[in-house]
């Protein structure tokens, strides 16, 4: 039985549509149509290798991959040599020159099994020809966690899954001879399924089972997560101990369940959820708090499940990818939120894939000031606290001029009203929004809490011309220069009541002086000749 997940796909999408650049299109460089990618491994931001598919839904196998030294500007596709008749399931590197790819067979008399390349993909050798020469043999998964350390899953033989492991390179593979659950009756894997998590590794079954294995795939235990007998199951894992499985039952199916393990897949509770989820792939965004992917590629069975959708909050709450829904995505591949990759299918060779280029983050507004207490006429000067990337900023000043601002990091704002005001901060980003509001934050009126009345500091001469001295009653810990968009041009840490200031380096213009003392803050104007 041809178990590769992507096998029922007939319909090609050329490019994503309305991508802006958050997509960027890369040409996988296959020469032949609906080519389709089964899957992708980066090895860096700059090294990646790809292994593909027929997306016409032919039955001759395919042996095209296809490999980018520069981050996907250009791509430089390749064949398996020797293989005719196979199909690859998962492609895995160590470098730029250094991968091995596992191929099944689909039609011809070529061997089954694990294939090196040490050339950068000009030639590949199979490796240990003993392995999955069985009649019952499938090839389904292949992981290297570096150049000599590897494990390859194929379908079980009399009664086991049949997994090697390698500490050489795969000079040598060696059957797992650790523990390794019996098979149920019919059980099978998936090609290109299975997640990776430091030393742990994970794979499901047509079963709804998750097999898990915390020594790079010398022992495994097994579990069938709620309501996944009989189901398909797929994980996902973003470290040892937590992690995600997928079910469903058919390729149309239309209910899809999402279990949640935080025991390294020992055990699996179900997990409610909101949002669209895609039947494709699931995936965990590496670096993340808690960031997963799917992809829809069934156009057949599943046409309202085509494109992305992400979670930011480990799979509670799902949401659509936009820029490239109701496209086909039959992959995706991820370094970071910033780094990442989705595979289709390619009319030519100048698509096929798609690099991201954005940042996949939800935004968090946040910003503080010092100036919280000001005398009438005072200003406050705000920093952007803000996380998640945001791209786009919108500031709102109650009782400040001006009383807005787009910058992400606004202008001085002068307060001249006494009162106590909001401060509104709405930070923006393709994948959300966030609003953060401080209440009453900003007190304006005779001396405030934090500020001294200016009589307790003098700054002469003023004008200033090259040298600016500043007299405090009480020690001054800190000056700070700001231009009138609120700038910092200069900065000194200080603990003294008589300062001198060197301005000779700073142009012309009307500024805005912050003088930090013991117990309190004074802002004051000064002009520069």
């Amino acid at each position: 039985m041809k178990k590769q997940l992507l096998s029922i796909i007939f319909v090609i999408l050329l490019g994503f549509s309305s991508m802006a650049q958050v997509w960027l299109t890369q040409g996988a460089g296959f020469t032949t149509a609906s080519r389709g990618i089964m899957n992708i491994y980066p090895v860096n931001s700059q090294v990646v290798w790809a292994a593909a598919y027929d997306g016409t839904g032919g039955t001759n196998g395919c042996q095209d991959f296809t490999k980018t030294i520069n981050g996907g500007t250009t791509w430089t596709p390749g064949i398996v040599n020797a293989t005719v008749g196979l199909q690859s399931s998962q492609i895995t590197a160590a470098d730029a020159t250094t991968a091995w790819v596992c191929m099944y067979k689909a039609t011809g008399s070529a061997a089954q099994g694990v294939y090196k390349t040490t050339d950068g993909g000009a030639t590949w050798t199979h490796q240990a020809t003993a392995l999955f020469t069985n009649s019952a043999s499938f090839p389904d998964a292949i992981h290297f966690w570096d150049a000599n350390t590897g494990w390859v899953l194929g379908d079980p033989i009399s009664g086991k899954f049949e997994m090697y492991t390698t500490t050489d390179g795969g000079t040598t593979w060696t059957a797992v001879s650790g523990t390794n659950p019996a098979a149920l009756s019919g059980e099978y894997g998936y090609t290109s399924n299975c997640a990776v998590a430091g030393n742990s590794i994970f794979f499901g079954t047509n079963k709804g089972r998750i097999f898990a294995s915390t020594d790079k795939g010398h022992n495994w235990t097994v579990v069938t997560p709620p309501n996944f007998t009989g189901k398909n199951s797929f994980p996902a894992f973003k470290d040892a101990m937590n992690g995600l499985a997928l079910k469903y039952q058919t390729s149309a199916d239309t209910l899809l369940l999402l279990d949640k393990s935080t025991d390294g897949g020992v055990t699996f509770t179900a997990a409610t959820y909101s949002g669209p989820v895609f039947t494709g792939e699931i995936q965990y965004v590496p670096g993340t708090a808690n960031t997963y992917v799917t992809t829809g590629v069934d156009a057949t069975n599943q046409p309202g499940r085509l494109g992305m959708t992400y979670s930011f909050d480990g799979g509670a709450t799902w949401h659509y990818e936009t820029n490239i829904l109701g496209n086909q995505a039959t992959t995706s591949a991820w370094l970071n939120d910033s780094t990442g990759w989705v595979g289709a299918f390619n009319g030519d060779a100048t698509d096929g894939l798609y690099k991201f280029n954005s940042v996949l983050s939800q935004p968090i507004a946040n910003f503080a000031t010092n100036d919280t207490a000001l005398m009438l006429g005072g200003t406050a000067h705000y920093t952007n606290l803000s996380s998640g990337k945001p791209t786009t900023f919108a500031w709102t000043f109650q009782g400040g001029t001006p009383a807005s601002s787009a910058l992400q990091t606004p202008p001085a704002i002068t307060y001249n009203t006494p009162g106590d005001y909001n401060v509104t901060l709405v930070a923006t980003s393709d994948f959300g929004s966030s609003t953060k509001v401080k209440t009453g934050y900003i007190h304006v009126g005779g001396v405030g809490i934090n500020e001294h009345s200016s009589a307790v500091v003098s700054i002469f001469p003023n004008p200033v011309m090259d040298i600016m001295n500043i007299q405090g009653n009480s020690s001054i810990k800190q000056v700070q220069i700001f231009n009138l968009v609120g700038q910092l041009v200069f900065s000194q840490e200080l603990n003294s009541k008589t300062v001198t200031v060197n301005t000779s380096a700073i142009q012309t213009g009307v500024y805005n002086v912050k003088i930090s003392m013991d117990n309190g803050t004074v802002n004051k104007k000064i002009v520069v000749k």
